[in-house]
């Protein structure tokens, strides 16, 4: 039975079609094929990538010349918003805010600061006590020289009384002389005794009149020295000296002192302190209307007027010092603060509103259109769109605009012609 199963599995074979018994030799076929082609493809692939390196930057060349060759080159301006001041200036000048009226208070001997009466920004009236002194010393040197003429004063009146007795005996003697009563060396003495008293009043009181111009001094020493007062009405714009420092008008560093107490000034009369160059000193003079904008207060314009012209040249600046007086000044403003002056051409700008400001663009930026004032607007995509507006009027290069306009809008300076609504533009370079 064993021997029959295994001729029964001898015999089990599977039949393959013809068509598989060739399969190695069409196999490898195959495979040479598909090999051929990925090698195609892949030379192919490195053919398309130069070529599209060099098309895109054909492409880019060929845009960006397209964009030069049809985009118009135009000049820009913007839409400025000025001041008439700023606008209708003359010239320019920077310069320094001055107080008219400014002292640094301090004393003409050393002494130690007792008592501060003021802090910065107070406002002092004339004659109002700013600091004390400490004047102990000269307390104590007072009360000497008043009891020192206290004494002089007794000593007078006791002379006084010695002089009204010896006259009294000199009288006496002089009768008893006439009568021969008594000797002539008596009267002679009485006569002696009388006029020195006299010499020891007149001594007395001449020095009486010393003591009390002592006193006197002291008192004045005390009160105006060592008391500190304020010179003029005005405002506490600096406190250099505390309690307890020393003020030494000779001091030429800190280490000896201060030199000064407080520094006032009067700021209800301020001056601008600026330079002008030499050529440009015709178009000024005194009493010129002038516009001042000062750097803290940068929302707000005062209204000037020039005061005076410093009659000494700068030769190594080639300057010449003005001084404009602000005409409404606050109190904003402080000595030192940066400034700058617009000199107006016309004086009836004093009188307008300084802090008015209106739109003003160049005027080579308006042309003609039927009769009406146009402009060429520039938009962010850079196309141009025919703008009409009002204008107020043109002076020095600009013109103010009225209506058609705002802040900030860009407009074509001296447009080319055959502009167009909606054409591209370019912006020149400059």
């Amino acid at each position: 039975m064993a021997s029959s199963l295994r001729e029964e599995l001898a015999s089990l074979k599977i039949d393959r079609p013809e068509s598989m018994r060739s399969s190695p030799q069409r196999g490898a076929s195959v495979a040479y094929r598909r090999r051929g082609r990925g090698l195609r493809l892949f030379s192919m692939l490195l053919w398309l990538i130069p070529l599209s390196i060099v098309g895109v930057a054909a492409a880019v060349a060929y845009k960006q010349y397209q964009d030069i060759r049809s985009k118009p080159e135009v000049t820009i301006g913007v839409v400025q918003k000025m001041t008439l001041g700023e606008a209708e200036k003359l010239l320019s000048s920077k310069g320094y805010l001055k107080s008219r009226f400014q002292a640094m208070i301090g004393t003409r001997i050393a002494g130690r600061v007792e008592e501060m009466r003021v802090h910065e920004r107070a406002e002092v009236k004339k004659g109002e006590i700013l600091a004390v002194i400490e004047h102990h010393d000269m307390d104590a040197m007072l009360l000497q020289r008043k009891a020192s003429l206290i004494r002089c004063e007794a000593e007078l009146e006791e002379a006084k009384v010695e002089l009204w007795d010896k006259d009294r005996q000199e009288k006496r003697l002089e009768r008893l002389l006439v009568k021969k009563m008594t000797p002539q060396e008596d009267y002679d003495k009485a006569i002696a005794a009388r006029k020195m008293t006299e010499a020891r009043v007149s001594a007395l009181e001449a020095a009486i009149k010393a003591v009390k111009a002592n006193v006197d001094e002291t008192e004045a020493t005390i009160k105006y020295q060592m008391y500190l007062y304020a010179p003029f009405d005005g405002t506490v714009v600096e406190k250099q000296g505390e309690v307890g420092e020393v003020i030494n008008p000779m001091a030429m560093s800190s280490s000896l002192g201060r030199s000064a107490v407080v520094t006032i000034a009067d700021l209800s009369r301020m001056d601008v302190e600026a330079d002008i160059p030499e050529e440009q000193m015709y178009r000024v003079a005194e009493g010129q209307p002038a516009e001042v904008s000062v750097t803290a207060v940068p929302t707000k314009r005062y209204r000037g007027r020039l005061r005076q012209i410093t009659p000494m040249g700068d030769r190594t600046r080639a300057t010449v010092k003005v001084k404009v007086e602000i005409l409404d000044p606050d109190d904003k403003l402080f000595p030192e603060l940066a400034a700058t002056v617009h000199f107006l051409p016309d004086k009836k700008w004093a009188e307008s509103d300084a802090n008015r400001s209106y739109l003003f663009i160049p005027l080579e930026a308006v042309f003609q259109d039927d009769g009406h004032d146009c402009v060429w607007l520039l938009d962010n995509d850079s196309r141009v769109a025919k703008r009409r507006i009002e204008v107020a009027n043109t002076q020095s290069g600009t013109t103010r605009v009225e209506s058609g306009l705002k802040m900030e809008d860009k407009v074509v300076l001296s447009p080319p012609k055959g502009l167009r609504d909606g054409d591209v533009v370019r912006e020149a370079t400059r």
